[in-house]
């Protein structure tokens, strides 16, 4: 069980903050990007879910190209949570990228706020019910959303897996392209993660003692790897590219 000098020693690294700060850099451009793409100045002619979903799924797979090497493009609470419980990453490691990640996300709507007229503001792109979406549906709807996402993402990084190619950062893009009240938007999203980590860790991960990992261009996580750049004075990301 690592101790508290462990994790200080983790924080002090300079690999540590450049995680940190990607994952706040990382979720701020989804926000920006994202949300801002739904901000028009014509409300009566809003927005097509078209476009919006394209502009997500691409500037996510965009952000996951651009720092997956320093912390595993995570920006969103519910996959570094997922991969805190799966055992992926240290515990201080999660909280500061959660942290940096609400912090990324008020940053980025902020940005949004200044760089738009008051007439256009509308509601920045928050996510909301429609009138006739009912609360449990509402639910339901994060729930499933949130689990096909975190069940892809581990898919696309695990390390052991040989038979399937392709761009990891498409992939997960793509996730989010398909899928387009408080309680809803953190509790459902968090289980329906945890369902779906928890669910490819134990059931569907490949193991050591079926498969011997080969060489692809996906990404992948890997404790070992992780603890030897830690003990080098660097952090590894989460998913970490095959050579």
């Amino acid at each position: 069980m690592p101790c508290l000098m462990d994790h200080l020693s983790e924080a002090a690294t300079l690999g540590f903050h450049k995680a940190v700060l990607s994952e706040f850099l990382g979720t701020a451009i989804l926000i920006i990007s994202g949300c801002g793409s739904v901000v028009t100045m014509d409300e009566g002619r809003p927005v097509s879910t078209l476009t919006s979903a394209l502009t997500f799924g691409m500037t996510v797979a965009m952000i996951v190209w651009t720092f997956n090497h320093l912390s595993g493009a995570h920006i969103n609470p519910c996959v570094t949570l997922s991969f805190l419980v799966t055992g992926h990453l240290t515990v201080i490691k999660s909280i500061a990228f959660i942290l940096a990640q609400c912090a990324g996300a008020i940053g980025g709507a902020a940005v949004i706020w200044e760089m738009t007229p008051p007439t256009w503001r509308g509601t920045l792109g928050s996510t909301v019910f429609a009138d006739d979406v009912t609360l449990v549906q509402g639910f339901f709807i994060e729930f499933v959303s949130t689990f096909i996402l975190l069940l892809g993402v581990f898919a696309c990084s695990d390390r052991l897996r040989n038979d399937h190619g392709g761009s990891m950062p498409l992939t997960v893009g793509l996730i989010v392209f398909m899928q387009s009240s408080w309680a809803v938007y953190w509790v459902a999203p968090t289980l329906g993660a945890l369902s779906g980590a928890l669910l490819y860790h134990h059931v569907l991960a490949v193991t050591s003692a079926e498969t011997e990992p080969t060489p692809t261009n996906h990404f992948q996580f890997d404790k070992e790897v992780e603890a030897e750049a830690t003990k080098q004075g660097a952090d590894s990301p989460a998913f970490e590219p095959k050579k």
